[in-house]
């Protein structure tokens, strides 16, 4: 047996979709898909920006945008302070765009001191030209991703990934399904689209350049160590239990629907701790861009604050 809202009454798996309209199976597949196209950006944008500067820009722009469709959709709890707490953390989102513009520029300028240093050391080859320049040139290396699209497709990973929740408030409003209901169909929109859209992605990169082919990408699978394949499916478990509690908890007596999905973009502030201290993406950077790691820390904690209090 499984509770039936979350909190208590017990029902046996199956009767959960007894009653149901088409309409609520259609919601929850819906905001799967949804999610996986988002999450897939916000994968990518992580690869292109860093875990401390692309988790904020994709999660803050869902946090905004989110929360207000969920709360239009099934308003509960004190507006006020809700969106306040929404203003913030769009604030928040501002502050992580003008950080890594001060970032990419410092880091830059430090590549190419360093460039130069290396090369002034080096002796002419018999071209007269340094041979790390002619290295470079005959490796048609591909060039880096323009600023532009790195922060383009984290905020359309964003604005995607504001859809899921609205989404599921759909599937599970009265007469709906249950968090758990809702779940099944979630996940299992997760699972099919995945075999269509890693495909695409691969040979389709939204870095841009050349893709890969199937067969190049397999062997690269299974030529990475086994401890990576390990966490990957340890994130995704975390993932599952994390996402579950969250539709619980936006369907208990206690945290509406909107207040418990903004509650849980707490993940943000994680994520940028994780860059800083695990990844040290913001080594060589001076006290302006640690000013306003500080700020965009900061503002995310008030953001989270303010809407608690709503509830």
């Amino acid at each position: 047996n499984v509770p039936s809202d979350g909190i208590g009454g017990d029902m046996t798996f199956f009767d959960d979709f007894s009653g149901i309209a088409a309409d609520r199976y259609i919601f929850a597949a819906l905001a799967g898909s949804v999610f996986n196209v988002a999450n897939l950006a916000l994968c990518k944008g992580i690869a292109m920006l860093g875990l401390a500067l692309a988790f904020p820009l994709c999660i803050g722009t869902a946090m905004v945008l989110g929360t207000v469709l969920s709360y239009v959709l099934k308003p509960s709890g004190n507006p006020l302070l809700l969106f306040i707490g929404v203003f913030v953390a769009f604030c928040a989102v501002c502050a992580a765009a003008v950080m890594h513009y001060f970032k990419e520029q410092q880091q830059s300028a430090a590549r190419e001191v360093s460039l130069a240093d290396n090369v002034s050391k080096e002796p002419l080859s018999g071209e007269g030209e340094p041979s790390s320049f002619r290295v470079a040139g005959d490796s048609g290396t591909a060039s880096e991703p323009s600023m532009t699209r790195k922060l383009v497709v984290c905020i359309v990973g964003g604005i995607l990934m504001s859809l899921w929740n609205p989404l599921v408030v759909l599937a599970t409003n009265d007469p709906g399904l249950s968090p758990y209901g809702e779940f099944v169909f979630y996940s299992a929109a997760v699972t099919v689209t995945s075999l269509f859209l890693v495909p695409l992605i691969i040979a389709f990169p939204l870095e841009g350049g050349q893709g890969d082919s199937p067969g190049a990408v397999l062997s690269k699978w299974s030529s990475t160590p086994c401890v990576c394949h390990v966490y990957s499916f340890l994130g995704a478990v975390v993932w599952t239990f994390g996402t579950l509690f969250n539709a619980i908890a936006g369907n208990s007596k206690k945290l509406s629907s909107a207040e418990s999905y903004a509650i849980g973009q707490c993940a943000g502030v994680a994520a940028i701790f994780w860059g800083i201290f695990l990844f040290a993406e913001f080594k060589g950077t001076d006290m302006k861009v640690k000013g306003l790691i500080v700020l965009v820390l900061v503002l995310y904690v008030v953001a989270i604050a303010f809407i608690t209090m709503a509830s």
